[in-house]
C-alpha cells in the first residue's frame, strides 16, 4: 500500500498537466476566453510545478518529509476544487499555479521518501514502478480526460484530480511515516540549497543520469506533441485509430516499466538502460530515414513510434534510481533537481517541433534523434570509470 501511495503521488502532477487538454474548446467557450489564454493555463501549471519542486526538496531536507508532503497534497486538493468551480479564466490561471505548486511537492517528496526508506535492488524496483507511472501519466492524461468528457463536463476533470489528491492525502496520513530523522536533516535556507545543488552538479554520475532521463523525455515529448498530426493528417488514420495506437504505445511503456522492475532483482540497471536507449535510437533513426527518403510510410512510422515509447519504461526508473543513489545525503534536493530537469526538457520539445512547421514529420524525427543521441552520450559519460563489475 505504501508503494501505491508513493506511485499515486508521482502521477498526480503529470496527470493534472494534460488531463483537461481535450476540454480546451469547451473551457474556452464556457469561460468566454481565448485559445491563447487557455494555453497559458498549461504554462501556469508548469511554473507552479517547477516552483514546488525547487522549494519542496530543500525544505524537506531541513524539516523532514511528512509535513511538507501533507501540506503540498492539501494545497493541490484545494486548488483542484477551486479550478473545478472557477468562474473565469483569471481564477483558473491563479489556481492552476497553486495546483502545480502542490503537485510538485508530491512528485519530489514521494521520490525522496522512497530514497530514504530503500536502497539497492528494492530502490531500483520501486523507482521503476514510480517512474514508469510518472512517465506514462502525461501520455495517457489526454485519453483519461477524453473519457471523462464522454460522461461529464470539463469541470468534472478537475474534480477527478481532486479525488485523486484526496486519496493520496488519506494514504499519506495513514501509511507514510516520517522517513528523515532529525539527525539526518540539514539546517539553512537558500544558501544551503544553492550549496547542495552545486555539490550535486559536481557529481558526474548524478548529472549524467539526470540528463539521460531529461533527454529521453525530450525525445518522448516530441512524439506526444506531433504524433496525432502525423498519424491522422499525413497517414490518413481516423481519430479512433490514432487513439488505439496511442493506447498501445502507452501500454507498452507501462509493461516495460514493470518488466524492468522485475529484472532489477537479477540485473544491474545499466544494461537495462543500454538496451532501452539502443532501441530508441534505432527507432528514431528509422523514423528520420522514413521522413527524409520514403514519404513517411505507415510501416515505418507506427513501429518506430512504439519502439520509441515502450523502451522508455527501461530508462526512466533506472536512470532516476542511479541518479538518486549519488544524492542520498540530500535526497530532497536531488529529487527536486531530477524532476525539474525532466520537466524543463519535456516542455521544450513541443515548441521546438512546432518551429519546424506542420507539413512534415521531419521536425519531430530530428528532435527525437537529437534527444536520444544526447541521452546515449550522457549514459556513456555516467559509466566512465565505474568498471564492468558494477553492472553485474
Amino acid at each position: 500500500m505504501v508503494i501505491l501511495v508513493l506511485t499515486t503521488l508521482s502521477a498526480i502532477g503529470p496527470l493534472a498537466t494534460d488531463m483537461y487538454i481535450p476540454a480546451f474548446p469547451d473551457v474556452t467557450a464556457d469561460l468566454g476566453t481565448s485559445a491563447s489564454r487557455m494555453q497559458l493555463t498549461i504554462t501556469a501549471f508548469f511554473l507552479g510545478t517547477a516552483s514546488g519542486q525547487i522549494i519542496a526538496g530543500p525544505l524537506s531536507d531541513r524539516v523532514g518529509r511528512r509535513v511538507p508532503l501533507i501540506a503540498g497534497i492539501s494545497l493541490c486538493l484545494i486548488a483542484s476544487i477551486v479550478c473545478a468551480f472557477a468562474p473565469d479564466v483569471g481564477v483558473l490561471l491563479v489556481f492552476r499555479v497553486l495546483q502545480g505548486f502542490g503537485g510538485g511537492f508530491g512528485m519530489v517528496l514521494g521520490r525522496a521518501v522512497l530514497i530514504d526508506l530503500t536502497d539497492g535492488p528494492e530502490l531500483f524496483r520501486i523507482m521503476n514502478i514510480m517512474q514508469g507511472v510518472g512517465g506514462i501519466a502525461p501520455i495517457v492524461a489526454p485519453l483519461l480526460g477524453g473519457l471523462i468528457l464522454l460522461v461529464g463536463q470539463w469541470r468534472e476533470v478537475f474534480l477527478v484530480i481532486a479525488a485523486m489528491s484526496l486519496l493520496s492525502l488519506v494514504g499519506t496520513l495513514l501509511l507514510i511515516p516520517e522517513s528523515l530523522p532529525p539527525s539526518r536533516r540539514h539546517s539553512g535556507g537558500l544558501h544551503t540549497f544553492a550549496r547542495n545543488c552545486a555539490m550535486l552538479l559536481r557529481r558526474r554520475q548524478f548529472v549524467a543520469y539526470m540528463l539521460v532521463n531529461a533527454f529521453s523525455a525530450f525525445a518522448l515529448m516530441a512524439y506526444v506533441s506531433a504524433s496525432s498530426f502525423v498519424v491522422q493528417n499525413m497517414l490518413g488514420f481516423s481519430s479512433t485509430a490514432y487513439s488505439i495506437s496511442f493506447a498501445i504505445n502507452s501500454c507498452g511503456m507501462m509493461a516495460m516499466s514493470f518488466l524492468s522492475a522485475r529484472l532489477t532483482r537479477s540485473f544491474h540497471p545499466r544494461p537495462l538502460i543500454r538496451t532501452g536507449l539502443t532501441i530508441v535510437v534505432t527507432a528514431s533513426f528509422a523514423l528520420l530515414v522514413g521522413s527524409l527518403f520514403l514519404d513517411t510510410p505507415a510501416w515505418i512510422v507506427l513501429p518506430a513510434f512504439f519502439l520509441t515509447v515502450a523502451p522508455q519504461g527501461m530508462i526512466f526508473g533506472n536512470g532516476g534510481a542511479l541518479a538518486s543513489r549519488a544524492a542520498l545525503e540530500v535526497a530532497g534536493t536531488g529529487s527536486a533537481m531530477l524532476g525539474l530537469g525532466f520537466s524543463i526538457s519535456a516542455s521544450l520539445a513541443a515548441p521546438l517541433v512546432g518551429l519546424g512547421g506542420t507539413d512534415s514529420s521531419l521536425p519531430m524525427a530530428v528532435v527525437m534523434v537529437v534527444g536520444s543521441l544526447i541521452s546515449v552520450s550522457c549514459f556513456v559519460v555516467a559509466g566512465r570509470g565505474s568498471g564492468r563489475r558494477a553492472e553485474h
